[in-house]
């Protein structure tokens, strides 16, 4: 399955662990733990929510690099609304702005499987990969060598989000579109945001009139 990632390093995966929190870590693991999404915009709309950008000029100074990543799924558990209780987790802490519950999941799940499928709590609807431990870069093409080989290339390099992803994005306070919708025993169907440049260049050109003081 192709995943995606944002990383400004030469390479989108580790081989050691990260010392700041995240979802599905602590920080305090022995071992790395790799974010993926399974939609080509779920990096850049956890990249907005992460960083609380929420005005076309803060995402205008966007650059980051986008990568594409082929990910074998079928050893990893999905965990969603409907089966979170199965974890002894709730539906509503797979997404909550609180990350404990999960932090917590992660780390009993550790060493029981290679990683999981999970709901992605800025874009609502699309679903994110978390591995446990290692992973290392290979060439796209290639064929992986071990299990720790994840066949990846950049896709973008000084990639900043489409200004249109500002009206789907979750931001840290605000509601689950998804999550509700569960709740509520209706569907939600993610929508992409608008594709077409219009936006961009009336933000842009708005942004040139204004004059310097």
């Amino acid at each position: 399955m192709i995943c995606y990632r944002f990383a400004t390093y030469a390479t989108p995966l580790r081989t050691v662990p990260a010392a700041l929190p995240a979802r599905y870590s602590r920080g305090d693991e022995d071992e790395p733990t790799q974010y993926l999404a399974l939609h080509p915009l779920g990096p850049l709309a956890e990249l907005m929510r992460n960083a609380d950008l929420r005005s076309p000029d803060q995402v205008r100074a966007v650059q980051t690099r986008t990568w594409a990543l082929e990910v074998p799924l079928d050893d990893l558990p999905e965990i969603g609304f409907d089966t979170a209780d199965q974890l002894d987790i709730s539906a509503e802490d797979l997404v909550a702005d609180d990350r404990s519950a999960c932090q917590q999941l992660a780390a009993e799940l550790r060493g029981q499987v290679p990683g999981i499928v999970v709901p992605s709590a800025a874009l609502p609807a699309t679903r994110n990969v978390v591995l446990f431990g290692p992973r290392v870069a290979a060439p796209y093409l290639t064929e992986p060598v071990s299990a720790l080989d994840i066949p990846a290339s950049i896709t973008a390099e000084h990639a900043r989000p489409l200004f249109s992803l500002l009206d789907i994005v979750r931001f840290v306070g605000d509601p689950h579109p998804a999550l509700e919708a569960w709740q509520q025993g209706v569907s939600f169907s993610f929508v992409e945001p608008e594709w077409a440049l219009t936006r961009e260049r009336r933000t842009e050109t708005r942004t040139q009139r204004i004059p310097y003081t």
